[in-house]
């Protein structure tokens, strides 16, 4: 059965960057693997502007291998990081990107490429979004303390647009079931707080285009299996 929910969209803003991406482990990692000597002689308060120059010493094309191997992994093999770089100097070319589970990762990538090469790629873009949700019985209650991507793209999708790529993409996987691309659609959720067991407020990023038809203030009812 169902959990009422009511929702109110706090507020909606831009960001250029996701909590948590290339902070100094990561730094050095990508250090690594661009052969660097010496990574301990260089302090913390120096290893961006060190990133920053080894990218640019590399050029465009092997840097973006070298960021996209640094993000991915063994999960992206070399054919693909090769062809993608071009890719990455498009508009918002994580929405392009067919493995949803991967457009978190080429935006980190972007954010890095942008700020080592500013001519040739945009300012990253993706929207934080301020909700509060309060269940409307103790039965809704639960799914708010360690919510699930699929829960709360079902939940935030009551207030879309029917035009919004959820409802365009993903209408039978809204009503119910498996709904295994929804962990890539949220990018960061974190928990600002809880005013009581039955009412939480979440801070969420994901791509402007999942949450561009949401707007500040706006209230409105979600059920939600």
């Amino acid at each position: 059965m169902p959990n009422l929910y009511a929702v109110t969209i706090e507020s909606i803003k831009e960001v250029h960057s996701l909590p948590g991406s290339w902070e100094n482990d990561a730094l050095r990692e990508l250090l690594a693997l661009a052969e660097v000597d010496d990574l301990g002689d260089i302090a913390d308060a120096d290893l961006l502007d060190m990133v920053l120059m080894v990218l640019q010493d590399l050029g465009n094309q092997k840097a973006g291998e070298l960021v996209l191997e640094a993000v991915f992994g063994d999960a992206m093999r070399p054919g693909v990081r090769q062809n993608l770089v071009a890719d990455l100097q498009e508009d918002e070319p994580w929405t392009d990107f067919a493995e949803v589970s991967q457009q978190r990762g080429i935006f980190v990538a972007v954010c890095l490429l942008q700020q080592a090469f500013p001519r040739r790629y945009g300012t990253p873009d993706a929207l934080q979004v301020i909700v509060k949700v309060t269940a409307q019985s103790s039965a809704g209650a639960p799914p708010m303390q360690a919510p699930q991507a699929d829960w709360l793209i079902r939940l935030l999708a009551c207030g879309m647009s029917e035009h919004n790529i959820v409802h365009r993409l993903y209408a039978d996987e809204l009503k119910a079931g498996k709904f295994k691309e929804a962990d890539g659609l949220i990018w960061d959720c974190q928990a600002v707080d809880g005013d009581n067991d039955n009412s939480r407020t979440f801070d969420l990023i994901a791509a402007a285009q999942l949450f561009n038809s949401l707007s500040p203030g706006q209230a409105f009812k979600a059920s939600v299996i």
